[in-house]
């Protein structure tokens, strides 16, 4: 059976600004995507992506054993919901797999799981929302997780090989 997802991802924000910000939304975030530096490796970025699945997401966030405790500087966050169907918890596993399956061999990413791709034909379509403005983002700066994360990801079945493989579209344009 094929899976299609619409996940919706507010930020950029700084780690003061996200729980206020979300505590304020009607929506249940269920999603993360964390960029910064790592502390005993001050000139790369690093990214760690993740789900919650708690009434808050920051909640997560503020755990003694998360992985946001090994950055020394957070440049931003994203925090992401399925807009298109209620997401249960495999739908929320399958999203994570595809984000970090995808995001493993393009950045240095702290996860250690979910670098294998599921074994069903997934769609994801990423909509980036700037969470002050509440519209889309258009300009994102180059290192942004936001912009280096493709708009579009799919991993389908090839009908002529039987094997599955991946596509992605990096930045969808407004045709005229």
């Amino acid at each position: 059976m094929e899976k299609v997802f619409v996940v919706r991802w507010y930020g950029p924000f700084q780690v003061e600004q996200v729980r206020k910000w979300e505590i304020s939304q009607k929506t249940t975030f269920n999603l993360y995507l964390i960029s910064g530096k790592k502390k005993n490796l001050k000139n790369q970025i690093h990214y760690y992506i993740g789900k919650a699945e708690r009434k808050l997401l920051t909640d997560r966030l503020n755990d003694k054993n998360h992985h946001i405790n090994e950055f020394s500087y957070i440049n931003e966050i994203w925090i992401g919901t399925i807009v298109n169907k209620r997401a249960i918890h495999q739908d929320v596993i399958l999203v994570e797999k595809m984000l970090t399956s995808y995001f493993a061999a393009e950045g240095e990413l702290l996860n250690v799981i979910n670098k294998t791709l599921p074994d069903k034909n997934v769609y994801l379509i990423n909509e980036w929302i700037h969470f002050k403005r509440n519209s889309e983002c258009l300009r994102l700066p180059k290192k942004s997780i936001g912009n280096m994360m493709p708009d579009v990801i799919v991993y389908k079945k090839e009908d002529c090989s039987n094997e599955y493989k991946l596509f992605i579209s990096n930045k969808l344009k407004i045709t005229e």
